[in-house]
């Protein structure tokens, strides 16, 4: 697994949450590139000048953060050099199925004469090609001078008979006495983008050679008509926006085009029928990162799998996506000269810095009143208050999870979006959290699968599970991950295995 790894580096990305009781206290935020060229993990962090900016002046502020990407990168394995029965005692459990696969559970520690830094829990191991595809413990070693996390790792079947490093659960008390649980964080880990190298619309014909046909004469002598490439081909298909969507895309930032565009796409036209709106070309997509954006690109709606996850409900959903309409109708996209100026390669880790869809106030103000408009004309209508309990909901968070909110490439989702349009509404609705049934926002996680091999996304089918206890409800919060195990079928292994 260590030498199939140095072949890719995928992205990571590390969201963490400092807990307080009820509700968190702060936030931090990781996006990098995984790199294991050396004897440990390391990262290459995206570029993010804001968030660069901040993190110098709590350095000037002589407030050491605690955390690091690399730190949480440690748990893709657990013993990256020497996980061997020189160096580790390994006692066999019982067997235990994981979804439909059936594991060996080993309890693992190191031995006392090792001197290397040891891993001290429990591995998971497919009945098959005896593969890990859980583990979850700590770190230990007498020269560990660092305190060491208590982390959940998780490994999917995405390459052949492999399964790769997907989903790591960290979570750690303010104290090492056991009998103490009060926590300190809980941080959600996730690895995608392993086949980068075929990421892209462009790929398997997937766009048409032109939208825009030239039209040949029937009534033309055959031989007088000019069927040259730039005539039979009209214009160029890819657009200005369809090339920041295709680097977003190749980059691993962004979805492929798949069914959770589908459904995003039959609300967005549910609120374009129902307003008389002729806009051709709009269009859905999906971000794969956490924190909560979303923004347009010409016609080409965007919100982050983050958005998607907290969102409670379709006409939260038809809110925010009125919101970005109204960007549209009043001609807000950012214009073909701005986007047409990105031509010159750059890094995927400087990718932030080169793309920038920020409004001004007056602009979203102006969006705002104007998906008011849009919102209470469409289907949605008579659930507007259940957008006022998510806003509602959202404001109470924004002082405690600013890296949540922080828009990468839009304005902060927290500052801008839809507040004109809760005081226009004017909701009289507020959020009860000791009520069972009401939920004004749901935990990360809630909605969309990753597949961290292709970077598809679909949405979870299953009905959410009525909280028992108002502390169940964890609006915005984090959550362990308990993805349900399965192997590739025959034809996925082989297309698999054909891949470089």
């Amino acid at each position: 697994m260590v030498v199939l790894m140095r072949n890719f580096k995928p992205i990571i990305e590390t969201y963490i949450q400092e807990d307080a009781g009820k509700s968190p206290k702060g936030d931090e935020y990781f996006l990098s590139r995984l790199a294991l060229t050396g004897n440990a993990p390391s990262t290459l962090a995206f570029l993010d000048p804001e968030h660069e900016k901040e993190r110098w002046e709590k350095r000037l502020l002589k407030s050491p953060q605690p955390f690091s990407a690399a730190g949480f990168a440690q748990a893709i394995f657990p013993d990256m050099d020497h996980f061997d029965r020189r160096n580790y005692a390994f006692e066999f459990v019982r067997w235990e199925f994981l979804g439909e696969v059936r594991c060996g559970v080993v309890d693992v520690k190191p031995r006392e004469n090792s001197e290397n830094r040891g891993f001290v829990g429990r591995i998971w191991i497919e009945d098959q090609y005896f593969n890990i595809v859980r583990f979850t413990g700590a770190y230990t070693s007498k020269s560990l001078s660092k305190r060491a996390f208590h982390f959940d790792s998780w490994r999917l079947n995405t390459l052949g008979i492999m399964w790769m490093p997907a989903y790591i659960y960290t979570q750690e008390s303010t104290s090492q006495d056991p009998a103490n649980h009060d926590l300190w964080f809980k941080a959600q880990t996730r690895i995608w983008g392993y086949d980068l190298q075929h990421a892209g619309d462009h790929r398997e014909y997937a766009k048409p050679l032109t939208d825009t046909p030239a039209w040949v004469d029937p009534n033309r002598h055959e031989a007088s008509q000019d069927l040259s490439p730039a005539n039979t081909l009209g214009q160029e298909a890819y657009t200005p926006e369809d090339n920041v969507v295709e680097r977003l895309q190749v980059a691993g930032l962004m979805a492929p085009d798949g069914e959770v565009d589908r459904i995003l796409q039959t609300v967005a036209n549910n609120l374009l029928v129902t307003n008389d709106l002729d806009l051709p070309a709009v269009r859905c997509r999906v971000l794969l990162t956490t924190p909560l954006e979303s923004f347009v690109i010409g016609r080409t709606i965007i919100l982050s799998r983050g958005l998607l996850d907290v969102l409670p409900d379709e006409a939260t959903l038809a809110a925010v996506l009125a919101h970005e309409l109204a960007h549209i109708v009043l001609h807000h996209s950012v214009g073909d000269g701005q986007l047409s100026g990105h031509t010159m390669p750059f890094s995927d880790l400087e990718i932030f810095t080169h793309f920038d869809f920020h409004f001004d106030p007056a602009q979203e103000t102006d969006a705002d009143r104007k998906g008011l408009e849009l919102f209470s004309k469409s289907p949605y209508k008579a659930q507007l208050a259940n957008a006022g309990l998510f806003l509602e909901a959202l404001e109470a968070r924004s002082a405690q999870l600013p890296n949540l909110l922080h828009g990468h490439f839009s304005n902060d989702f927290g500052s801008s979006h839809l507040i004109q349009m809760q005081a226009l509404a004017q909701i009289p609705k507020h959020p009860q959290t000791d009520r069972l049934d009401q939920t004004a926002a749901l935990p990360l996680g809630s909605r969309i699968v990753v597949d961290p091999w292709s970077d598809r996304i679909e949405m979870l089918k299953r009905q959410p599970v009525r909280p028992l206890s108002a502390s169940e409800k964890m609006p915005f919060g984090v959550s362990p991950f308990f993805p349900y195990l399965k192997r590739l079928n025959e034809p996925e292994k082989a297309q698999a295995g054909n891949k470089p």
